[in-house]
């Protein structure tokens, strides 16, 4: 085992050695490994970068043709309704 572990984070590059992050910017992702120095310890390390996708479904009553089955939730500043089969809300 080693002393050192891979590091991974859903929005950060954290340093394996040191343990320091950074948000690694939009345009610096390549499908590559690549060599990288940390910025705190100065030691270097393999980066690359792993990408997924998330699948959302959404329901919707207006789509379907059926009107919104509206409940009233009291809020202090005023009142607030929601649908209580595809949760969409609407301010009074």
């Amino acid at each position: 085992m080693s002393k050192y572990e891979e590091t991974m984070h859903g929005c950060n590059r954290i340093c394996p050695y040191c343990k320091s992050s950074y948000q690694v910017e939009t345009e610096d992702y390549t499908d590559d490994q690549h060599e990288e120095e940390c910025y705190e310890c100065g030691k270097k390390y393999y980066a690359y970068e792993s990408f997924s996708v998330d699948y959302f479904a959404k329901p919707d009553c207006i789509l379907n043709g059926y009107p919104h089955q509206w409940e009233r939730l009291s809020i202090k500043n005023g009142g607030y309704n929601f649908c209580s089969v595809c949760g969409e809300g609407r301010r009074l």
